[in-house]
């Protein structure tokens, strides 16, 4: 049964909790990202003393080899999630290397994260909610397989989904400065 890319990370993230890990990763199943990166995340987590880390293909030097769309896709989603997460740092919110700590992650409602492709952007927003120190660590990535996602049928969601994000994000500004 497919569950989607965060229906899966869900049942690792569970798992995780379970067993009391300090630190989750999630590494794309696809062999688009480098598992001995991890040390660089490592080294953030331990420097910068934050809490979720995510790879970005946008701070390393060099040529940057992303298919154009997926470019030009990234750049608009990042804006996107820039102001529904109140995060103008980010970078490279689709990107789906990532690590976040245990105490962080016990914090965040698992079951109201979108399940499909939404789902690395929809995790930043909530972990947004509660975390505002997000690190960022350079990764290559290595464009190899096609894409499942078709970016036509994944805009509109996708607009949708950080609309609603949008008005949480209010809602949850309201509510916050009235405790």
């Amino acid at each position: 049964n497919n569950l989607g890319v965060g229906g899966a990370t869900m049942i690792g993230f569970k798992a995780a909790i379970k067993n009391n890990y300090d630190i989750i990763f999630k590494v794309d199943g696809d062999g688009q990202h480098d598992p001995k990166d991890i040390t660089k995340f490592l080294r953030l987590f331990k420097m910068k003393n934050i809490n979720f880390c995510k790879g970005t293909r946008f701070l390393n030097k060099g040529k940057r080899e992303i298919p154009f769309i997926r470019y030009y896709g990234n750049i608009c989603l990042t804006f996107l999630s820039r102001i529904t997460c109140k995060n103008y740092s980010i970078t490279d919110v689709v990107n789906g290397f990532l690590g976040i700590k245990l105490k962080l992650l016990k914090k965040i409602n698992l079951n109201s994260i979108s399940k499909d492709f939404f789902f690395e952007e929809d995790l930043l927003f909530h972990v947004s909610l509660h975390e505002t120190k997000i690190g960022e660590v350079p990764i290559k990535t290595l464009y190899h397989k096609k894409s499942n996602l078709n970016p036509v049928k994944t805009i509109i969601p996708f607009i949708i989904k950080h609309a609603r994000n949008l008005i949480i994000r209010c809602m949850h500004e309201i509510f916050k400065k009235k405790i």
